[in-house]
């Protein structure tokens, strides 16, 4: 029930963001989520704070990237940082070089993949796309769940998640194609419907693959969410896995096919 609850407060919100508000709002909202996100990350893989300031900084600019390319010189010279931190390391240097590497990885991760959802949110008619790939995968991670507990009796990967099945993939994978055809015919008519089925598997198949990886993440730091600031639903980064990896999908499809 709190599940429930959570999403009927939560995803009309995020709706009315994303289609209603002012881009730089939609935008705010994506950096905050990226930097929860990010901090679950970091204390999952145990990144003392030094490493995490500095990781966040890299975090933030790889996420901003799409507004200002300029950027890129900033975020370089901020690796570097990161590492030349394990030179001087309070810490025992295997535990440094730990460090620096979890810390730039992540910041890739979470910062660098985040930055794709504001890549598509800036387009002209952006707004429309990015609902889309919302939907897409909100349709995917919903019948994934639902049918896995019903009919689900293969296993995907039980040795990274061993609840998600098969069907439950399947089902994810149909129905986010279902609900890419449905945003063509209601909201971006002018997307042909090939390319709306095309959007719906390639981001689908993403969204899934970037939910499997986040919980190789959390198996190797033994836990089943990456933190609860969401009630009902466990962590920032347990609900930006599947658009860590989809958004880039979403992105280069439509760069490449549309």
């Amino acid at each position: 029930m709190k599940r429930v609850l959570t999403a009927l407060i939560l995803i009309p919100a995020i709706v009315y963001i994303v289609q209603f508000a002012p881009a730089f709002v939609c935008i705010a909202l994506i950096f905050l989520v990226m930097l929860l996100a990010l901090q679950e990350y970091l204390s999952l893989v145990d990144v003392p704070v030094t490493f995490r300031i500095v990781s966040s900084l890299i975090a933030a600019i790889a996420t901003l990237i799409h507004l200002w390319p300029q950027f890129s010189l900033v975020m370089l010279l901020g690796v570097v940082l990161l590492l030349t931190l394990a030179l001087f390391p309070s810490l025992e240097m295997a535990a440094a070089f730990h460090a620096a590497i979890s810390g730039f990885f992540g910041a890739i991760y979470v910062g660098g993949l985040m930055g794709f959802l504001i890549a598509i949110r800036i387009w002209n008619g952006g707004e429309d796309f990015l609902m889309m790939l919302l939907l897409i995968i909100w349709a995917g991670d919903s019948f994934a769940y639902f049918a896995g507990k019903s009919f689900g009796r293969h296993k995907l990967s039980p040795t990274v998640s061993p609840n998600k099945t098969w069907e439950g993939a399947v089902a994810g994978f149909v129905f986010g194609i279902a609900a890419a055809i449905i945003c063509k015919f209601t909201f971006i008519p002018e997307l042909e419907l090939v390319n709306a089925i095309g959007l719906g598997a390639v981001v689908g198949i993403a969204g899934q693959i970037g939910d499997l990886c986040e919980s190789i993440v959390k198996r190797a730091a033994k836990v089943k969410d990456s933190g609860g600031i969401i009630p009902g639903h466990g962590g920032m980064l347990d609900r930006v896995d599947s658009l860590l990896f989809g958004a880039p999908a979403m992105y280069y499809y439509l760069s490449f096919f549309s």
